[in-house]
């Protein structure tokens, strides 16, 4: 039976099933036909069944054994006979059966012509077994890590000005290893299927746990072998372009891979600590954070004063709140609202969090001497209309945002404060004078995050709903309020400290606060008043 046969007889076998829609076989027939992937691969990229489900699928199709734990049949012997990188190339672990025959434990057993080439190797018949990809890909990973030479662990504790070139070389060997790279492509296909914002990878004493930020919350993901971690974190790094060498002092860095059919762009933080090196993703995935006000919760009287804002021609827009808060995300959806054909947009950041076209996009480099202020005088010298800046934090870049807005041009920006009003305190104490508040700052929009209620389960019996993973919130929506400067507010110049008067002046204009804002949201069960009470009781994000 041909590959395109065979995955439509397969493909026939999940709908009878009722693990999808016949239709489906219109979309998994031309993926065989144009590619030589795997058929669980393909499956699992094309969104229609998943991994667990899949391995016992293949083993009720071809009436084999299911194997749950790969790791405790693996024949070490038959491994170095058939060769290690051929098995991991194609995800396949031998074994030997009780009848002392040879047993192929294999992740995809219809496609594959594995099996009919290791029978041929070992003039011997070979069953076909079945399991998921990643048991098998885990369980060769942890072979051949505990059977290979102790260079790894001697790199390891070499300091890194003392590691010579074979040590470098084979550091280089052990990233480009199909187990790591299969390890690191699995960790974040599955952020993406949780539509996580964050990866952790957090070495302990005896282990090394994977976590994900799923809607500002950390979860478990996984627990994979400390083995892994050299060989994860110098993958990591030669995709960032750092130093592979260096595990004494934190390295930043950005790549971008290849993940459920489309490419993700990721920021890459490393800092060593006692038990070696932790490692966070920021995924910047513009598929799963749509840069448009409505789409973050913005109702439509307030996507079009932000919008407003966003057209102006002159002044300070800052928006506030916590780390996580969305802050960044709502100056973008910001810069989409502004004409780039007639007008020139420059972002300034650290670092650049999404690449949109149109736009001039900046990204600081303290290493070189490049940081906020000494970038932002030479933007000014690039004939802007619009500047975003990924953060005022120092009085130097503060200096220069007033004299920007001074001189004509429209700055954005964020500040971490935990109401708008504060914004104005903050500035102060940076040494902005009160008067050069009055005459540039136009708007302050406080923001934070919250959880949605599950637009299935309701966050109610949420246990056994799919989804939302049990957790009784799906996705996130932003509270907020907008505090405009307006000629009320500029009587207040001079006292821009008391956070109090400046509320009670703007609420006669129509301002709200953020909490009554969060409190319209749980009346209209968009979430809840615990998720209320998480965020704007202890800050988080």
């Amino acid at each position: 039976m041909d590959r395109l046969s065979a995955a439509r007889a397969f493909a026939e076998h999940l709908a009878a099933q009722g693990r999808f829609d016949p239709s489906a076989i219109a979309k998994l027939v031309p993926a065989v036909a144009a590619t030589k992937h795997p058929l669980d691969t393909l499956l699992l990229e094309l969104g229609l069944v998943g991994e667990e489900v899949l391995a016992d699928q293949f083993a009720t199709f071809l009436d084999s054994p299911l194997v749950e734990d790969p790791a405790e049949l693996i024949s070490g012997e038959l491994i170095e006979t058939i060769g290690f990188d051929y098995l991991a190339g194609v995800d396949a672990i031998p074994t030997e059966t009780e009848d002392q025959d040879i047993g192929l434990i294999m992740a995809d057993p219809v496609l594959s012509d594995a099996a009919r080439l290791v029978s041929f190797l070992l003039d011997r018949p070979v069953t076909v077994m079945c399991a998921s990809r990643r048991r098998i890909a885990q369980a060769l990973e942890a072979w051949h890590m505990n059977t290979s030479d102790d260079v790894v662990s001697d790199v390891l504790r070499e300091p890194a000005d003392t590691l010579e070139f074979d040590d470098l070389d084979h550091l280089k060997d052990i990233a480009n290893d199909a187990p790591v790279v299969r390890l690191l492509s699995e960790i974040v296909q599955r952020a993406i299927d949780m539509k996580a914002s964050d990866i952790h990878v957090e070495p302990y004493d005896d282990s090394v746990e994977v976590r994900m930020r799923c809607d500002g919350v950390l979860l478990q993901a996984d627990s994979i072998s400390r083995d892994m971690l050299a060989g994860l974190s110098t993958r990591l790094k030669i995709l960032a372009r750092l130093n592979i060498a260096e595990r004494r002092i934190p390295q930043d860095g950005r790549l971008r891979m290849a993940a459920r059919g489309r490419h993700v762009d990721m920021r890459l933080s490393i800092l060593p600590s006692v038990h070696g090196e932790t490692l966070v993703l920021r995924i910047l995935d513009r598929e799963t954070v749509p840069l448009r006000l409505d789409a973050l919760g913005y109702s439509d009287t307030a996507a079009g004063t932000l919008k407003r804002l966003s057209g102006l021609s002159n002044g300070i827009v800052l928006v506030t709140g916590p780390t996580g808060s969305g802050k960044t995300t709502t100056l973008y959806a910001m810069l989409n609202e502004i004409d780039t054909r007639h007008l020139k947009v420059f972002t300034v950041e650290d670092p650049v969090e999404y690449r949109i076209k149109g736009i001039t996009q900046v990204q600081i480099n303290p290493a070189v001497d490049l940081d906020f202020a000494r970038t932002l005088r030479t933007v000014l010298r690039q004939d802007p209309d619009v500047i975003l800046i990924g953060e005022i934090r120092d009085a130097e870049t503060a200096e220069i945002a007033v004299r920007a807005a001074l001189t004509g041009h429209l700055v954005l920006s964020t500040l971490h404060t935990n109401s708008a009003a504060g914004a104005f305190s903050r500035l102060v104490d940076m040494g902005v004078e009160p008067y050069l508040l009055a005459d540039t700052v136009r708007a302050v929009i406080g923001q934070r995050l919250l959880r949605a209620t599950c637009s299935i389960c309701h966050g109610e019996n949420s246990a056994d709903c799919t989804a939302c993973d049990g957790t009784g919130y799906r996705g996130r929506v932003a509270t907020y309020e907008i505090l405009e400067v307006t000629p009320d507010l500029l009587k207040h110049a001079r006292f821009w400290e008391n956070e109090a008067d400046i509320v009670a002046t703007a609420a006669d204009t129509g301002y709200r606060a953020l909490a009554a804002h969060a409190e319209d949201l749980v009346a209209a069960g968009v979430t809840d008043r615990r998720e209320l009470a998480r965020v704007l009781t202890s800050g988080a994000p």
